[in-house]
């Protein structure tokens, strides 16, 4: 059998110069500090040093300022060394100050007794896949319904906006970016805005966060705010997407008032007639309401009819007497009409003074005897 062909050349110069042909490719060796001890064609391509320029440099040299305050590198080199790998994505810097994005994997060398003898680092450029992904994003970011924004995290500046967002507060986009949100009073409370970016440095992400935001013309909008935290060109952004709740919120407010109506059976004599669960935001909005309409159509008589209502809660019926007293303050006498076993029983307990409130059993008794109030000698 013939001798197997012996190599030109030793296995370990075939692999320095594959190394040295790949231009695609950042691909240079580490000692175990970090610095740098081999340099391929490929690395000299994309950071733009030569390898006299390079050698026994730091690799820190190739990230931006803020990383290396932060000790990014050494936090790669640490991972590295005990997970024996480390893969990351982020900007880099090259030799005439020019940022790229790049892929890094890093590679923990050690002898057969474990020992670190140093790192081998791969860096790729992928910058033109990053500027597809952002003009994917951009599209997208233009084309929705919802309005948009993006800002600075800390300085509240807008760095993008879409027509949506534009449209809801009156603004045209060049009068937006890189203006403070703050500054233009776009926040109606800038502690809302404060609070969302709290949440999101604590890494918990906002959805549907109740705020008050001011147009352009000074009016109020009322939405719901779903954010990010998400890092644009290096940067940490706020990312937040908008539902104006301005129309629905004015709806809710009118169904609230037409579940608890006031209506006028006569001149003088207002007639409220309850149904289903009164809570204590609607025995509130049932004063607030009283007051007004006695106020302003005089009202001498008012009967509340609790017929259609199951129970109340002790804390609910105390706010309706409370109800009571302020529109006795107004002159108006008040009629309860209907008033159930489990119902008395609870104004029983918290106290109500049965002397200045009016009791019949049912609506037609109340109407009577409200008539009779009406006819009697303070209408001459």
């Amino acid at each position: 059998m013939d001798p197997a062909p012996q190599p030109s050349l030793r296995t370990e110069q075939q692999l320095q110069m594959l190394i040295d042909s790949v231009r695609d490719y950042a691909i240079f060796l580490l000692d175990s500090r970090g610095r740098i001890i081999t340099w391929n064609q490929g690395a000299q391509r994309i950071k733009g040093y030569t390898f006299d320029e390079i050698r026994g440099r730091h690799f820190s040299v190739f990230y931006p300022r803020e990383d290396i305050e932060s000790g990014k590198p050494e936090y790669e080199l640490k991972v590295a060394a005990q997970e024996g790998r480390f893969e990351d994505e982020g900007w880099r810097i090259r030799k005439d100050g020019s940022r790229f994005w790049a892929n890094v994997v890093i590679t923990a060398l050690k002898d057969e007794s474990g020992v670190l003898l140093g790192f081998g680092k791969v860096t790729r450029d992928i910058s033109e896949r990053k500027w597809a992904m952002e003009a994917n994003f951009e599209k997208l970011f233009r084309s929705s319904p919802n309005p948009i924004l993006l800002s600075g995290l800390d300085d509240a500046r807008f760095i993008e906006v879409n027509d949506a967002f534009c449209e809801l507060l009156g603004y045209p986009r060049e009068e937006l970016i890189g203006q403070s949100s703050i500054t233009l009073g776009v926040w109606l409370y800038a502690e809302e805005r404060t609070r969302i970016v709290t949440e999101l440095k604590a890494g918990r992400p906002v959805r549907g966060e109740a705020c008050e935001m001011r147009t352009k013309s000074g009016d109020r909008r009322n939405v719901e705010v779903s954010a990010d935290m998400i890092e644009f060109r290096g940067n940490p952004c706020l990312f937040a997407t908008l539902l104006d709740t301005t129309e629905s919120r004015k709806l809710e407010a009118v169904i609230e008032e037409l579940s608890t109506p006031v209506l006028q059976a006569q001149e003088g004599l207002l007639v409220v007639p309850l149904i289903g669960r009164v809570d204590g935001p609607r025995a509130t909005q049932l004063r607030n309401q009283l007051l007004n309409v006695v106020h302003t159509q005089r009202a001498r008589a008012v009967v509340i009819d609790l017929t259609g209502v199951p129970k109340i809660e002790r804390e609910t019926a105390d706010g309706l007497i409370r109800a009571i007293e302020a529109v006795r303050l107004l002159g108006a006498n008040v009629i309860l009409a209907g008033i159930s076993a489990v119902i008395a029983d609870i104004l029983v307990a918290i106290g109500a003074r049965f002397s200045i409130i009016k009791t019949t059993a049912d609506l037609q008794s109340a109407l009577e005897e409200a008539k009779s109030l009406l006819a009697g000698p303070s209408a001459v």
